[in-house]
């Protein structure tokens, strides 16, 4: 994976060759690549947005006054019921494979209760153990696993693929194309993200793959088809999260400029289809707002008990404070440049001119836009003064547009010194996915006191399963033995030789 030499937009005689089925098997490769290493380090954590989710599968419903008291997350709806203090899109997603695996996870539940129930081990996790307290460990484990390998895995994966899939179809050559998406998939906090379900993750997916859609590395006239996509994407990131609604505002103003050359008539169609699309999660979003609450218009934060962030503004939406972007930026807890370093170089990205591969600058404002505006409201929202809980999540949909920004800007630095940055990228990424450390200060302490187990590893283990020292050996080796024959399976050289020969006529140009 070296950082050297990546390009990200530009137009190219070789675009149909390159996006031939060639391309097609390295975007495959980037993708099961990225799948397998977010699934064998799935977190055995359960949130509040699997909640909901469970409840769908288990009564078809997402109240989930059952749960009511097993998360402050939970609380009492107006109406009765109990709900959780969010948007609905990522307990919508993660029901979907849950409700399709109902009849096994409902004999895991019945035979998990049956077996003996070990007693608490230490003072974390007290979800954790109020599950083997019910006799529904492993079943909760199972639903954790679930959710990463079906939804989590898959989506952040398959954007990383289709990252793939865009540059070669702008010219990139395959190898270095493929090496971009697997540094942004293993090398930067998406990693660390994937590991359990979490909404931020999900809407930084749709995000990123909307501005992807709406993108032509030849700048054609856009077409209806992309609009609706990119419309549908928005929409279904503000049903995950109402900080879906800058992905809405900067792909709309995205596709008003794509669109610029346009017949106007055409233009205001493309809005049109664009609207068309987003409104299906806006309306969702609505309707699980008036069944739960009564009124369509107010969040579910209207609602929760009192914290000490509801104070400020509305129900702890205030003014962008500095200290909050400082923190959001830099805290060793929750920091997006202390979790990613090298995404720091996105900001020479607009100084280096000298590099043979350029983001075009309309694509560039529009980058740092999207970067800008998730900043100033991530920095508005106050809640994120608890992501020392979680880690870092709030900032994590402009880990994408920073990763091509900084790739760019690596051009201009010695080739050693980007596999460096590479490699030092991709293995911190990883120790912090192999801990789940919330503080990056602690990561390899905790790493070397649990003997290099991961945190699923050790909850098998609190419950008396798989409590073999040798397993995160024999875990490891499996997955590089998995590693090694999707890259080297048979017909990818003849693949890699065919792209190389199609690229040596080309002629990237720069705009």
């Amino acid at each position: 994976m070296n950082l050297h030499g990546l390009h990200t937009g530009f137009s190219n005689a070789a675009d149909s060759k390159l996006s031939l089925p060639n391309s097609r098997a390295w975007a495959w490769r980037v993708f099961f690549t990225c799948w397998l290493v977010y699934t064998v380090l799935w977190a055995p954590y359960i949130v509040r947005e699997h909640f909901p989710a469970i409840a769908l599968a288990e009564r078809g419903s997402m109240n989930v006054d059952w749960y009511l008291g097993w998360t402050p997350d939970i609380f009492q709806g107006p109406r009765g019921g109990a709900y959780i203090n969010n948007n609905p899109g990522a307990s919508l997603t993660a029901a979907i494979p849950l409700l399709l695996l109902r009849p096994v996870l409902t004999r895991v539940d019945e035979w998990n209760q049956k077996l003996p129930r070990p007693t608490r081990k230490g003072e974390e996790g007290d979800l954790f153990w109020r599950t083997v307290s019910e006799g529904r460990a492993l079943y909760f484990l199972l639903i954790g696993f679930l959710t990463v390998a079906l939804v989590m895995a898959p989506a952040t994966a398959g954007t990383a693929a289709y990252l793939c899939s865009r540059l070669a179809e702008a010219g990139v050559p395959l190898a270095r194309a493929a090496g971009a998406a697997v540094l942004y998939g293993l090398g930067t906090s998406v990693l660390f993200r994937a590991g359990h379900l979490n909404h931020n993750l999900l809407v930084g997916d749709a995000g990123f793959v909307a501005l992807l859609v709406l993108w032509d590395p030849n700048d054609s006239a856009l077409q209806p088809w992309r609009a609706g996509v990119g419309g549908l994407l928005a929409g279904y990131a503000v049903l995950c999260d109402y900080s879906g609604a800058v992905v809405i505002l900067v792909v709309a103003l995205y596709l008003w400029l794509r669109s610029a050359a346009q017949p106007a008539a055409e233009r205001w169609r493309l809005m049109a289809v664009f609207g068309a699309g987003v409104l299906p999660g806006v309306i969702a979003l609505a309707v699980y707002q008036t069944w739960a609450f009564g009124l369509f218009y107010r969040p579910s934060q209207h609602y929760m008990p009192a914290t000490a962030p509801t104070a400020l503004g509305y129900r702890g939406f205030d003014w962008p404070l500095p200290a909050l972007i400082w923190a959001n930026f830099f805290d060793p807890r929750f920091g997006l440049f202390v979790y990613c370093p090298a995404l720091i170089l996105a900001f020479a990205a607009p100084f280096v001119k000298r590099v043979r591969y350029r983001i075009p600058r309309r694509e560039t404002v529009i980058l740092w836009t999207y970067f800008a505006a998730f900043t100033l409201f991530c920095a508005a929202n106050q809640y994120s003064w608890f992501q020392p809980t979680t880690g870092f999540r709030y900032l994590v949909p402009v880990v994408p547009v920073l990763a091509l920004l900084a790739m760019q800007a690596a051009q201009a630095l010695p080739k050693v010194v980007c596999w460096i940055i590479a490699i030092a990228s991709c293995a911190q990424s990883l120790a912090m996915a192999m801990a789940h450390q919330n503080d990056v200060r602690l990561v390899l302490s905790t790493l070397w006191q649990r003997g290099f187990a991961v945190p699923w590893m050790i909850r098998l283990s609190d419950i008396g399963i798989c409590a073999n020292c040798a397993l995160p050996q024999i875990t490891f080796t499996l997955l590089g033995f998995a590693l090694a024959f999707i890259w080297l399976m048979p017909g990818l050289r003849n693949g890699y030789h065919a792209a190389a020969a199609a690229n040596g006529s080309c002629h990237p140009v720069s705009s």
